[in-house]
């Protein structure tokens, strides 16, 4: 595993290079910015899960999940996919401040 599970990473970045799972929990920037890129890495964003990240860890909101499309799906469903799931995320971050994310390839 190259990620730490208790981290909340703030960088697009981080998850390309630490080959990205659901375990990874992102701030808001970085998850919105990894959704408007995961169609140019192949990936389709299926599911975020939104939640409370502080020092007692990582809280999952049953109030802030989205569903996205289910691959495969074209190049262009996939960038309106994740574009969608990015605007989610950044809505959803007035109140929530860690994401994870299910990508698929």
């Amino acid at each position: 595993m190259k990620w730490d599970r208790t981290l909340l990473y703030t960088k697009e970045s981080d998850f390309y290079e630490l080959e990205g799972s659901v375990a990874m929990k992102l701030d808001a920037r970085a998850a919105a910015d990894v959704c408007r890129s995961a169609a140019a890495h192949g990936l389709v964003v299926a599911r975020v899960e939104g939640g409370i990240r502080d020092d007692s860890g990582f809280e999952a909101r049953y109030d802030c999940i989205w569903d996205g499309a289910d691959p495969p799906i074209d190049v262009e469903a996939a960038i309106s996919n994740n574009n969608a799931a990015a605007e989610f995320i950044e809505r959803q971050s007035k109140v929530h401040n860690a994401f994870i994310m299910w990508t698929v390839s």
